[in-house]
């Protein structure tokens, strides 16, 4: 079974206000014209039909909601490729524009919320980060297919998102190094040629206050152009805590030929805010304060402004072969003066604190990626080459003279500011090329990969150079039985590799590369008619961490084994009734100590749902549950599971629409995620209280 393209392909129109379909009288006149043609053709020859007047009526606009709903039937971040979504060996989740919308999805962090197997966590208070399968996800984010590493130090936009796709446990044979627990790709919107106007309004809680624009038009037979922008703004649930965002990107779709289409694409956001440390802990616990309590001090910021570009050139050979190339440039100046709680205990009711200011000045990143998906029969073969050039220069300064304050009542105000000295400067080069054959034979497929990377570290620290150079080889190689059209069973191992600190530092005693292994066996359906997509999953990953001595031999290693099962449902129940459902249990330990990692809870469970009465209401909600975790290394701190409720009602009339959502809408108090490392047991973030959000819609 050959499937270069989606088996299904499932499109609703309901009648919402944000898609306009333009229907001619003169369409409809020449299919009559046409009928009557065929109608004449038997008459005897000696009968003419009686001529009729032309009549030209004008032009009919019927305005509809193109629906997407919530299933993805052909997501292509597992292969890269078109492979049918039962062929891929891995679990793969999708979430489409549609279940963005109806969440009120405003960050990736709210985007991201229901996927199984997926949570936030606190991530310094300052940018995007998830743990994936119970690993730290900071450096697992990509952009149409290649690493997003410009925006991974703050909080990305979703204006330009058309939608998210996660692929679970390790990639790095189709994306290089990382991809301990999976990859977060975001599919960004193109100029496909669409003729639109669109702008959104939104208000909320503390303060929120956005506006985006979404404007697509066709500028010739050849040419499309869409532009997205957004302002935003907002206090926080926390004293002294704001955020002030403008994003700006534009995108060029050239069609020169039937064969050839290039994406040109550009991106700018320039981001203020303050980080949001959290709460301490005391006696293995967060601190007892309102949610709304300040650590920090009036004087921290972060500040950043990122340039993004990307091209992409597809060119369709012929009919089975496809060649496309890709590029990126990235560049990012940051500036965080950040006041932070002490790992230290909390002593006498005080908690200590440290100043601790780093940035960027700049740091770039260059990608250079080549791909020749061909179709040969039962192979769907992928070949490619990439290119990543990342050079850091780091401005780093602390000051540990910061007096403590009050555990239970802390007063803010200014601490020290020590500047951006010059710190570091750092280098990261990889070269990669892999392979992929898809292989169909009757009811299995047989899947395969491997990659090579070459990858060399330089670092200048202190007036000294020092350099980590090594090349590995990642694969994955998996089974798939087709017991029907509608569901198969697979069974995957694949290994990938990460660089310790990610890169962006050398240390004589952490020299060799971390090594990740997957198990993994699934099942995949299709239900109710095609309309839901389930995917069950049990998994195993391996996790080493070698450590070495000053002549980087390893003499010892840390290993993490995480074993789970995740369980996922996206699809609609009927044509008006849209669902996505997740379940994960994840049992993860240090095989060293026998302890929980950091933030790595051990269930979770998402509903979602959103029902559509009539062509103007839509309603929906849903429940989100985290068990208990720990927070800090080796269980320091415990943070008790939470269960959320969230709500929206949507009402559509002509070409306007408003929704209202309402999240965490029974006000429960919660600690949602910590810092990573040592450092999270005295940096435990609190979930936001009740929040509203009010969106408007009107397309031109």
């Amino acid at each position: 079974m050959t499937t270069n393209s989606p088996k299904r392909l499932v499109i609703a129109v309901r009648t919402q206000p944000w898609l306009t379909i333009t229907m001619t009288a003169g369409l409809t006149m020449a299919v009559s014209a046409s009928s009557l043609a065929q109608e004449t053709a038997n008459l005897p020859v000696d009968t003419e039909p009686n001529p009729q007047p032309s009549v030209t009526l004008a032009p009919i606009m019927v305005t509809a909601k193109k629906y997407e709903g919530y299933a993805a039937y052909n997501p292509t971040s597992g292969t890269k490729t078109n492979t049918e979504w039962l062929d891929v060996p891995q679990s793969v989740s999708v979430v489409t524009k549609t279940e963005l919308e109806d969440r009120g999805a405003v960050r990736v962090l709210d985007a991201v919320k229901g996927v199984a197997g997926l949570n936030n966590t606190l991530g310094e208070g300052s940018r995007d980060e998830f743990v994936l399968r119970g690993f730290n996800g900071l450096n697992d984010v990509y952009s149409d297919g290649m690493r997003d590493d410009g925006k991974l130090q703050s909080y990305r936009s979703l204006a330009n998102v058309e939608r998210v796709e996660v692929v679970k446990g390790p990639a790095g044979a189709l994306y290089g190094r990382g991809s301990a627990g999976g990859i977060i790709n975001l599919v960004s919107k193109k100029a496909e040629g669409d003729e639109f106007d669109k702008v959104q309004a939104q208000v909320g809680s503390d303060g929120l206050a956005v506006a985006r624009v979404d404007s697509s038009h066709k500028l010739s037979d050849t040419l499309n152009a869409r532009l997205n922008a957004e302002y935003r703004r907002s206090d926080s649930f926390v004293d002294h805590v704001d955020s002030n965002d403008v994003f700006i990107a534009p995108t060029v779709r050239w069609q020169p030929d039937d064969q050839q289409t290039l994406d040109f694409s550009f991106d700018f956001t320039r981001q203020h805010l303050v980080p949001y440390r959290g709460v301490p802990a005391k006696d293995g616990k967060p601190v007892d304060v309102p949610v709304h309590t300040f650590y920090g001090s009036t004087n921290d910021y972060q500040d950043s402004d990122t340039w993004h570009a990307k091209v992409n050139h597809e060119f369709a050979i012929n009919d089975e072969m496809t060649w496309t190339n890709r590029a990126s440039y990235s560049h990012i100046t940051l500036e965080q003066k950040g006041t932070r709680q002490s790992p230290a205990n909390v002593t006498d009711n005080q908690v200590g604190r440290t100043v601790n200011n780093f940035g960027y000045d700049p740091r770039t990143s260059k990608t250079v990626q080549s791909e020749l998906a061909w179709n040969a029969g039962n192979h769907e073969l992928l070949f490619g080459a990439d290119y990543n050039d990342i050079d850091i220069d780091l401005t780093l300064a602390t000051d540990k003279n910061v007096p403590p304050i009050s555990a239970t009542n802390p007063s803010a105000g200014a601490t020290p500011n020590p500047g951006f000295p010059k710190f570091r400067k750092n280098s990261t080069q990889s070269v990669g090329v892999f392979a992929q054959d898809v292989y169909h034979i009757g009811d299995w497929s047989l899947v395969g990969n491997v990659r090579y990377d070459n990858i060399q570290l330089d670092q200048r620290f202190q007036g000294q150079d020092s350099e980590l150079n090594d090349d590995k080889f990642s694969y994955r190689a998996g089974i798939v039985y087709n017991f029907t059209d509608a569901t198969s069973a697979y069974a995957t191992a694949a290994r990938s590799w990460q660089l310790p600190y990610s890169g962006i530092y050398i240390n004589p005693k952490l020299a060799a590369l971390y090594q990740t292994d997957l198990k993994e066996i699934g099942v995949k359906t299709y239900l109710h008619n095609d309309d839901i997509m389930l995917n069950a999953a049990v998994y195993q990953i391996d996790k080493e961490d070698p450590k070495t001595n000053d002549n980087r031999e390893v003499i010892d290693k840390d290993e993490f084994r995480h074993q789970g099962l995740e369980l996922e449902a996206r699809g609609k129940i009927r044509d008006n009734w849209d669902i996505s459902a997740g379940y994960s249990y994840l049992d993860a330990e240090d095989k060293k100590t026998g302890l929980v990692p950091n933030d790595v809870p051990e269930q979770t469970f998402s509903l979602w749902s959103a029902y559509q009465p009539t062509d103007q209401w839509r309603v929906g909600g849903g429940v989100n549950y985290v068990s208990d975790r720990y927070a800090g290394d080796a269980e320091a701190v415990k943070l008790d599971g939470y269960t959320t409720v969230d709500l929206m009602a949507a009402y559509s009339a002509g070409q306007h629409n408003v929704q209202l959502n309402l999240n965490n809408a029974l006000d429960k108090k919660y600690a949602f995620g910590a810092t990573n490392g040592s450092s999270g047991k005295n940096q435990i973030g609190f979930g936001a209280p009740r929040t509203w959000l009010l969106t408007y819609n009107y397309e031109f």
